[in-house]
């Protein structure tokens, strides 16, 4: 007569599937825009064409963020100089293929509406050239620079 498999058997099972969302978000975060080490942190923005509200500069500060524990997704803010103010937007859903790296712009705060675009390539590590568009900036085209492996200062 057979026996039904027994604890020993079923807690190694059950302490795999508690582990596995966590591990798969983990995983989602290091693909995102590559592995962290080739993207977090702390970046300079140089204006190559400041768009509709005359854009200076800038900086991005990107980071993995935790929604929720055991759900971690990379994300960044972009905070720009204009003319007349400081424009702060939020990353989300950052995704690459091949050098292209591309994000949703989102205003308010990481769970505000959707307001634009990042779309840009990586010319190296630590380097990207983008075009940010908003409705409120128009098309702005930037030379992200990283000096900061941290994403705190």
């Amino acid at each position: 007569m057979r026996r039904p498999p027994g604890l020993p058997v079923l807690l190694p099972l059950l302490l795999l599937l508690c582990c596995a969302p966590s591990a798969l978000a983990a995983g989602r975060a290091q693909e995102a825009w590559g592995p962290l080490g080739s993207f977090i942190g702390r970046y300079h923005a140089q204006v190559l064409s400041g768009g509709g509200s005359g854009v200076r500069g800038g900086e991005l500060t990107m980071f993995v963020q935790e929604e929720f524990p055991g759900s971690e997704e990379p994300a960044g803010i972009l905070k720009l100089r204009t003319k007349t103010n400081n424009d702060v937007v939020y990353l989300k859903e950052l995704m690459r293929r091949g050098r292209a790296r591309t994000a949703i712009v989102k205003g308010g705060s990481f769970l505000g509406p959707r307001i634009g675009k990042f779309v840009g390539k990586m010319r190296r590590p630590g380097r990207i050239v983008a075009n940010v568009s908003t409705h409120s900036l128009g098309t702005v085209e930037l030379l992200f620079t990283r000096y900061s492996r941290k994403p705190t200062p």
